[in-house]
């Protein structure tokens, strides 16, 4: 009864380890040292600037935002820069939201009385 425990065990554990091994975990950047994308959403885009910059920083650099797309599905584009000024012109930085704020559709209605 020992050994078919042990088996039993071992058999799960096995089992276990091999679905964990197709899990993707959801990244809300991807990058390396020259740059990266943000996937975009309304509250990814405000802190657009926060994520870039930590991710620059691992790697000594500067961000700049390169790129936005206001739309679900798209991406945010950012470079790292030795220095901040550098590319000034051939890179122009694109400004980014600050808040996220719900646009509700409101029709306009002219009521006579």
């Amino acid at each position: 009864m020992g050994v078919t425990m042990r088996l039993l065990v071992l058999g799960v554990a096995f089992v276990l380890s091999a679905a964990r091994a197709d899990a993707q975990v959801y990244a809300v950047y991807q990058g390396n040292d020259t740059g990266g994308i943000i996937s975009w959403s309304c509250e990814t885009e405000a802190l657009a600037h926060d994520i870039a910059g930590a991710h620059c920083a691992r790697f000594g650099k500067y961000h700049r935002i390169t790129g936005v797309h206001r739309q679900y599905g798209d991406y945010i584009s950012f470079n790292c820069l030795w220095n901040p000024h550098m590319a000034r012109f051939a890179l122009p930085a694109v400004g980014t939201r600050s808040s996220c704020r719900a646009h509700a559709y409101r029709p306009r209605l002219r009521v006579r009385y």
